[in-house]
C-alpha cells in the first residue's frame, strides 16, 4: 500500500472524517487486497465514550513514560469513569495538576508514579486531592 493511500483531504461537508481501512495492517509487509477503503470515521468515534464527560490534556514530563505516556502527548479523560485499582488517572495533589496511577492495597489508596523517584502518596484525611477523570486513551507522536 503506498503511503498517499493513507492521507486524505477534508471533505466540505466533514472536516474531521478520515478515511477508514477496510482491514487491519500488518507491521510486516502489507497486504495486496489491503488497498480498499471505506466509509469516513472521526476519531473522536473511536476515543470518546461520553462527549459530556470528556476532555483532552496535553502531558507536561515523563513521570509516566513506562506507562507509555511521555512529554507532548495527548491524554483523552473520562469524567464519568469510576476510578478503580490500577487506573491511570487525572488528578491534584494539593492543587498541583499530576498523573497518576490509582492503587489499593488492602484498605489504603496511593496515588503512584513511574518515576522511582517520586514517592507514592497515601491517600488519607491529610492529603487534599481530587480526581478530575480516568485516562481512556493517549495519542502518541511517532518519532522519527
Amino acid at each position: 500500500m503506498s503511503d498517499s493511500s493513507l492521507i486524505a483531504k477534508s471533505n466540505a461537508s466533514n472536516s474531521k472524517k478520515l478515511l477508514k481501512l477496510t482491514s487491519t495492517l500488518e507491521t510486516g509487509f502489507p497486504s495486496p487486497a489491503a488497498d480498499h477503503l471505506e466509509q469516513a470515521l472521526c476519531l473522536e468515534d473511536l476515543v470518546v465514550y461520553r462527549p459530556s464527560a470528556t476532555f483532552y490534556v496535553r502531558v507536561e514530563g515523563n513521570a509516566m513514560k513506562k506507562s507509555g505516556i511521555h512529554h507532548g502527548d495527548i491524554l483523552i479523560v473520562d469524567r464519568s469513569i469510576s476510578v478503580k485499582h490500577g487506573a491511570i488517572i487525572v488528578t491534584t495533589i494539593e492543587d498541583e495538576s499530576a498523573i497518576r496511577r490509582f492503587v489499593t492495597q488492602g484498605d489504603r489508596n496511593y496515588l503512584v508514579s513511574d518515576d522511582v523517584s517520586l514517592s507514592p502518596i497515601l491517600l488519607d484525611h491529610q492529603v487534599e486531592w481530587t480526581i478530575w477523570g480516568v485516562i481512556t486513551h493517549v495519542i502518541h507522536k511517532c518519532s522519527y
